[in-house]
């Protein structure tokens, strides 16, 4: 499966902390992946080849890490907790044996550490103010363990053999003055040393494929769109705003004849946003229009062109005024009319690819239906999710439309109580499940061609099932088939190109193809 852009380090989405072993051989790279679902990781490449060698995953969030002066040894510093709670590790790694051991620390974070010399480690502790003695501000202490060699340690500290000095107060209060002397090169110099480039880059939340075999995506941020050639080359991008209260709405869509793609900037803060959408060619990246609206919107579009911006409620905290009107518009903009769809929040995620319908989830946030926007108003169409109890917390998901042999119906996304996930096939207009495929994690996308759904979940699969009878037909794992890397990418959306391609837009910012 072809990684695009084809740079080195493509597992490690939002890095963090870079350092070189002494020996030159290994690179470690921190990161996190993922929005809804947070990994922590550390990447133990090859500097060699730049290749995957390990890939460490951890419990906490990974506050710094430092190879020895002198030997292939690394050490992690991470913690997890609040201002009243708070315990953390300090995590020793072998990159030859692929061998790890932790210290925990109970009641601080190990939020920092550097190696002072060969012998001495000193590590930086938080100490949450539980007596809120401090404005609830976190005091930062030091403590050393010293050893005249440190081969052998990961054997000594997974049997409680290393011990750390008394802990004293930080000369400056903060661990931020431990910069790293000389400065660690970052991924971008260390790629360019061996003739590649890196660029730090964001989730894929959308991916669509054109009839011409290029691809146009839309990263979480930094970047409003960007186009890729069949083969991988970026052609065009349109920048984010660099307006700090502008910020990319992750809304893509494209009209059907493929000349121009709205998308969403979201402007304002949290408790109050408003959207710009935006009209974009797709032969340069040119913007062509601009409307504004005075709520963050929501995508939703019809096969045949016309779509719908809806007034999402995605705020924080929750509005405390009514939801506005949902403008219906042509492909080019023009303004066909407005629809009153009630309350939404994140728990109303209802799009429906390929659909001949305008098709919404609407109601109470307990009591939802799936309803289509006519001209002539809200037809109701069926219950969501009839077996629910009064008390379940109930989410869509992604949707694609199907029509076959059974005639026309939906696939789509449920999820249960945050914890049981499934895919249902039902018939229109009534609703009726004509199958249901339980999954073991969040659906992130589901398309469909030639009589088979594809579908990719937070657990990092790639199912294909018979469209008629729900069968799985095939199961497998996002991973990089052309590097027989074993890592598997975090899916985040999916759309099936014209030639039958899979294209999965991914947590780590790169868009997987998976060749048909």
């Amino acid at each position: 499966m072809p990684v695009i852009p084809d740079h080195p380090f493509p597992e490690m989405g939002h890095a963090f902390t870079v350092d070189v072993s002494a020996d030159g051989e290994w690179i470690a790279v921190s990161s996190y992946i993922g929005a809804r679902v947070v990994t922590y990781q550390v990447g133990i490449y090859r500097t060699a080849d730049l290749s995957l060698w390990h890939l460490v995953e951890l419990d906490q969030s990974i506050e710094g890490l430092a190879f020895h002066p002198a030997l292939p040894l690394l050490a992690i510093a991470t913690e997890e907790g609040d201002e009243a709670y708070r315990r953390g590790k300090l995590v020793l790694y072998e990159p030859g044996t692929r061998r790890r051991t932790a210290v925990p620390f109970d009641e601080v974070g190990v939020t920092a550490l550097h190696w002072i010399d060969e012998r001495r480690l000193e590590i930086a502790v938080a100490e949450p103010d539980h007596a809120y003695e401090r404005d609830g501000s976190d005091a930062y202490l030091t403590c050393v363990a010293e050893r005249d060699d440190w081969r052998g340690c990961l054997d000594d500290a997974a049997a409680g053999g290393l011990t750390f000095g008394p802990r004293t107060p930080m000369d400056d209060g903060s661990p931020s003055a431990w910069d790293p002397i000389p400065p660690r090169p970052p991924l971008a110099d260390l790629a360019d040393r061996a003739g590649r480039t890196w660029i730090r880059r964001d989730e894929v939340i959308a991916v669509e494929a054109l009839t011409d075999g290029r691809m146009i995506a839309v990263p979480r941020c930094g970047t409003l769109l960007e186009c890729w050639s069949a083969e991988g080359e970026l052609l065009w991008s349109v920048p984010e705003p660099d307006d700090f209260s502008h910020r990319s709405g992750g809304q893509l869509y494209v009209t059907p004849d493929e000349e121009t793609a709205w998308v969403t900037v979201l402007v304002g803060m949290s408790d109050d946003r408003s959207t710009l959408l935006r009209r974009i060619a797709l032969s340069d990246g040119t913007q062509l229009a601009e409307h504004r609206l005075d709520f963050p919107v929501a995508i939703t579009a019809r096969a045949d062109g016309a779509w719908v911006a809806r007034d999402s409620r995605d705020l924080f905290p929750p509005a405390r005024w009514p939801p506005y009107e949902s403008r219906v518009y042509t492909p080019s903009g023009k303004q066909l009319g407005t629809l009153e769809l009630g309350e939404c929040d994140r728990s109303f995620d209802f799009r429906v690819r390929r659909s001949p319908h305008l098709l919404f989830l609407y109601g109470a946030e307990k009591e939802k239906w799936v309803v289509e926007a006519t001209p002539k108003g809200i037809e109701p169409l069926f219950p969501f999710l009839e077996e629910a109890a009064p008390d379940d917390y109930v989410m869509g998901g992604p949707a694609v439309y199907v029509h076959d042999s059974l005639g026309p119906g939906i696939v789509h996304s449920v999820i249960v109580n945050r914890r049981d996930f499934r895919l249902l096939r039902r018939a229109l207009p009534h609703g009726d499940i004509v199958w249901t495929c339980p999954m073991d994690a969040r659906v992130a996308g589901v398309d469909t061609r030639e009589g088979l759904v594809h579908v990719v979940t937070g657990g990092h699969e790639l199912l294909t099932l018979r469209a008629d009878d729900g069968k799985v037909i095939h199961r497998g794992t996002t991973t990089d088939e052309d590097t027989y890397s074993p890592y598997a990418f975090t899916p985040c959306s999916l759309t099936v190109a014209p030639n039958g391609d899979l294209l999965i837009g991914t947590a780590e910012g790169r868009i997987l193809v998976r060749r048909t």
